[in-house]
């Protein structure tokens, strides 16, 4: 049975048998102040704090107030709890060794194997090696749960397709978008740099200039299509404002241990999209909206049974 208080208006609440006394009579006594408890385990102001701050350097819960992105992090918190419980319920299990192996991935990716420097990182966000690997685990269950039980929906109408785009067409903008050749290479290798510079003070054509540099041994070529200004960084939107298309600049730009050579084949300036052009955009959105509703609607029967309190 769900039992969800909003307000404590009694000095104490009974949870299965264990007594919890004047949680606002004792605040004091806890350095880290319990906000939930959730079946068996407990939400503290100190996770919540930590999750808030992630959420606004990912800036995927923008434009809110700080309550109210207290109130959404603390309910996805309190969706996940209930999720990883009725999965322990079910007996399930995860692949073996999964967590290790996601741990494993996520240290050599962004620590290149070092343990003291990620185990500093974790330090930092208020996290240790357990709560990280449980946090590795809890999200994997999550995933595997709605996999499990939410069928994604794969159609959308022609008719909804419209009725959005007519609602919405103030906020349907390409924004600038620029097509780019990066070419990447230490500070330390200077034959390559001497050799890129050479290359470039040539006046080849654009696509002869590409194909040369991927002969330059020790270098790294990428091409990019279609970037978005606003996933650019600064630096090289500032760089791409001094060039001229199909062409590359001869002054490279300065990231960290690395110079990047950066050649601009295109720019595609900002516009209001057809119905043509916005309709993959909004098919993407109306499903996802879709299954939204549709995992909405699951959890809320897990929280029918679920065990929750709020403090």
């Amino acid at each position: 049975m769900l039992k969800f208080f909003f307000k404590i208006s009694t000095l104490f609440i009974v949870l299965r048998g264990v007594t919890l006394y004047g949680f606002i009579a004792q605040k004091n006594v806890y350095q880290n102040w319990i906000l939930a408890h959730v079946e068996d385990a407990v939400i503290t102001k100190q996770q919540i704090e930590i999750e808030v701050s992630r959420a606004k350097q990912g800036k995927y819960l923008n434009a809110q107030s700080e309550a109210e992105l207290h109130t959404k992090v603390l309910n996805v918190m309190i969706e996940k709890k209930i999720i990883v419980k009725e999965f322990d319920r079910m007996k399930g299990k995860l692949p073996e060794n999964h967590v290790q192996k996601k741990y494993d991935e996520i240290l050599k990716l962004h620590c290149d194997n070092d343990r003291l420097k990620f185990a500093e990182a974790l330090q930092k966000q208020g996290k240790t090696t357990y709560s990280f690997k449980d946090e590795i685990r809890e999200n994997a269950i999550v995933s595997f749960m709605y996999e499990r039980n939410v069928i994604k929906p794969n159609t959308v109408s022609p008719l909804e397709i419209k009725h959005y785009y007519d609602t919405n067409r103030s906020k349907l903008i390409q924004e600038r978008q620029f097509s780019i050749d990066q070419v990447m290479v230490t500070k330390e290798n200077e034959e390559a740099i001497t050799t890129i510079k050479s290359l470039l003070q040539q006046n080849l054509s654009y696509e002869k200039c590409c194909s040369q540099l991927t002969k330059i041994p020790g270098i790294t070529v990428n091409h990019m299509d279609d970037l978005a200004e606003t996933d650019v960084l600064p630096v090289i939107t500032e760089k791409i404002a001094t060039m001229s298309t199909y062409s590359f600049d001869n002054v490279p730009v300065d990231c960290g241990n690395q110079w990047i050579f950066l050649g601009l084949q295109n720019v595609k300036n900002a516009h209001a999209l057809s119905l043509h052009e916005a309709r993959n955009q909004i098919e993407h959105t109306l499903l996802g909206e879709k299954y939204q509703t549709l995992q909405e609607a699951w959890i809320n029967t897990l929280k029918k049974k679920a065990y929750y309190v709020l403090l």
